[in-house]
């Protein structure tokens, strides 16, 4: 049994545990990730990041190489079906293929000496002694815990709120990338589905993810492989030149899109929740990443005012993600509704505040404006 008892011990090496990891670094914190794949997959995946997650990046060191290898944007276009509605300015967007995001953060956690051992599954863990048991059988004693496993969280289901499994939506959605001239984020609005579009970098490798509402029985693993032939039949009311071209592409992903109610608290003894194993989402304001990476930036700064008394830094991390989560979760919620529309009085009154106000820009723009490290250091000052 190695005696990690001096690091705080992540679970889950995804973007908010090497997100944590590279944060609890940085502030002198010993920090090891264990991650339960043998190596990263991300299925064709992209990742839109808004400069409430870019700011802190760029905090860690890692958004003047993320920038290089991306797309910026400041406008977004959107139409029904077949017609254009509207275009508006909207603050800065940066979309990537989510293999950047993680490989430039996993670079900057070994830059930072950080240790990360893949293939190894939770099996168990011991709060009061703060002891994960793997898989494996290896046994590791922490200073603490943070469970960054994801939706299905080990951690989670044991020690929280038990007998709650996640819920499927009620919304699937196809992801992948083609080739196409796109400059800007482009959403196409339909009843009961949308698409949206993106840049991910500036060789003409553009994303899409097609959203539907729908009763499906998703496989186990919540996706399933499909071909360009399967996509354009689920969105046969679309414009087929609204998808970039896919042929050559890399397979084609059909997700089941799952949520899970809000935590009271994503806190207990010696255990921390961040990022999805906390508060999943649907994907409908582009936050999922961000809210895992305000969340790992906010409890290593807790933990570094609160070294001697972790406790109390949850608490911190607790008070002040806590409300920000909720709300986010709920707007996502939300803004999928409003995505979906199928009165045709309320897809007309949807789009004429689209096109005559500036109600969408400001909107993310409120959203956008949160500065993690701020709420952080002012409630740490109180």
């Amino acid at each position: 049994m190695t005696d990690y008892s001096d690091h705080i011990g992540i679970i889950g090496g995804g973007i908010a545990g090497l997100t944590l990891g590279c944060a609890l670094l940085k502030e002198g914190i010993p920090a090891v990730i264990f991650e339960r794949m043998p190596k990263e997959t991300s299925h064709g995946a992209a990742i839109s990041l808004s400069v409430n997650a870019l700011r802190l990046l760029d905090r860690l060191d890692i958004y003047a190489d993320l920038k290089n290898q991306s797309f910026v944007h400041n406008k977004a276009s959107i139409q029904g079906p077949q017609k254009q509605i509207c275009s508006f300015a909207t603050p800065e967007v940066l979309t990537t293929r989510r293999q950047t995001l993680m490989s430039l953060l996993h670079a900057r956690y070994v830059s930072l000496s950080g240790k990360i051992f893949h293939d190894y599954s939770l099996e168990s863990f011991d709060s009061i002694k703060c002891e994960a048991t793997f898989k494996n059988k290896e046994k590791h004693i922490f200073k603490h815990l943070v469970a960054c496993d994801g939706i299905k969280s080990v951690i989670r289901d044991t020690f929280f709120t038990l007998n709650q499994k996640p819920k499927y939506s009620g919304y699937s959605a196809w992801r992948g990338i083609g080739k196409s001239d796109l400059q800007e984020i482009h959403f196409a609005l339909g009843p009961g589905g949308h698409i949206v579009n993106y840049p991910v970098n500036n060789n003409k490798d553009v994303s899409f993810v097609a959203v539907r509402k729908e009763n499906y029985k998703f496989k186990e693993s919540w996706r399933e492989e499909g071909s360009p032939a399967d996509l354009f039949d689920d969105f046969s009311n679309y414009d087929s030149s609204i998808f970039p071209e896919l042929e050559g592409s890399l397979p084609l992903y059909k997700w089941g899109i799952y949520i899970r109610p809000p935590l009271k608290s994503m806190i207990t003894h010696n255990i921390t929740l961040v990022g999805d194993a906390a508060h999943p989402m649907v994907p409908f304001l582009g936050q999922g990443a961000c809210m895992a990476i305000e969340d790992s930036y906010s409890f290593a700064m807790a933990c570094k005012a609160k070294i001697l008394n972790l406790s109390d830094a949850q608490k911190v991390y607790d008070f002040v993600r806590s409300k920000r989560t909720k709300k986010i979760q709920r707007l996502s919620m939300m803004q999928g509704k409003i995505y979906h529309i199928k009165s045709s009085l309320l897809v007309a009154a949807r789009n004429a505040v689209m096109k005559y106000t500036n109600l969408p820009g400001n909107d993310l723009k409120r959203i956008h404006d949160y500065d993690a490290h701020a709420e952080t250091k002012n409630h740490l000052s109180t």
